[in-house]
């Protein structure tokens, strides 16, 4: 009965550490709007892959509680089959970290990336080596992550992300040319400088550290503070002074894809969150974003109500 009970004990054990190493709780959707040849079960059976290889692999070596995780959704659109395991498409990549004493999360990332290609066949077994390539489509997946990880770890402590962010630097670097991807290097088809090379040249750009060390500030001085009332005032100057910061990394680094990222999936939270500030603090904001956010000014205009 003793060693019953010891095996319960381990078995416990070891499922709470599983937990723990788990960073990301992943959804995912592959949509074939155009692939008709192809079996559905195929994607079926990718979602689900992608799934475990997000969930299921320890990216770092952190402890998180369940209500820490990072919440991760990956959609997939393949518009061209080039072979029965070959594919063409765009992947869009968002994720959200909780705010402290709430039960909101706030938007850390989201890009859609529209050099994306890759190879699966049905009941492959993903797979990814640091430092090395195995596929185009795991090279992507663990890119995303340590982007993510990065940033995630900035919004806790100053320039915290470091090391994912360099792990992401590597899978750059480790991608050969023969792989025939595009989206790798500073020259690839698409918009210019908006690809993973210039997402990982901007946030290791010395000209951008201050952005980076704002995501602290923006975060954890700044929205983790808005749950509750007595320090709202703090948490929404924490919040204009990273914007602040912001702006003038835009001036060193003009028209970087990740103040424009930032911009993107950052607008509808500081137009809700500036709201019930002063007419001086909305108007300072409003003509902050006007400038790094120049084709969304219209929505500003809120904050001037």
């Amino acid at each position: 009965m003793a060693y019953k009970c010891f095996g319960w004990i381990v078995l416990i054990l070891l499922t709470s550490q599983q937990i723990w190493a788990q960073e990301f709780n992943t959804a995912v959707t592959v949509n074939t709007p155009k692939i008709q040849s192809v079996d559905r079960k195929v994607f079926d059976n990718l979602e689900k892959q992608i799934k475990q290889f997000m969930n299921n692999r320890d990216w770092t070596e952190d402890e998180y509680e369940p209500e820490e995780l990072i919440e991760l959704n990956i959609v997939i659109t393949v518009n061209k089959e080039k072979s029965q395991t070959s594919f063409e498409g765009q992947i869009m990549v968002q994720a959200s970290r909780p705010v402290y004493g709430s039960g909101y999360n706030s938007m850390i990332f989201q890009y859609l990336d529209k050099q994306f290609e890759f190879t699966y066949g049905e009941f492959e077994v993903l797979d990814f080596a640091e430092n090395s390539f195995t596929s185009n489509l795991t090279s992507v997946l663990a890119f995303y992550a340590y982007i993510i990880l990065g940033i995630d770890h900035d919004s806790f402590s100053e320039l915290g992300g470091s090391d994912h962010i360099d792990k992401a630097q590597n899978i750059v670097n480790s991608v050969p040319s023969t792989a025939g991807a595009t989206g790798w290097t500073a020259n690839s088809t698409g918009v210019a400088n908006r690809n993973r090379f210039w997402l990982v040249e901007n946030m290791l750009s010395v000209r951008m550290q201050d952005m980076r060390r704002a995501m602290y500030q923006y975060h954890l001085l700044g929205v983790d503070r808005l749950s509750q009332l007595e320090t709202v005032p703090k948490g929404l100057g924490a919040m204009l002074s990273s914007l602040e910061t912001v702006a003038k990394s835009n001036v060193a680094y003009p028209s970087t894809m990740w103040v424009q990222l930032f911009a993107d999936f950052k607008r509808d939270e500081i137009i809700n969150a500036f709201s019930i500030a002063d007419v001086r603090t909305k108007r300072k904001v409003h003509d902050i974003m006007i400038k790094l956010d120049a084709t969304h000014a219209q929505e500003y205009k809120a904050l001037l109500k």
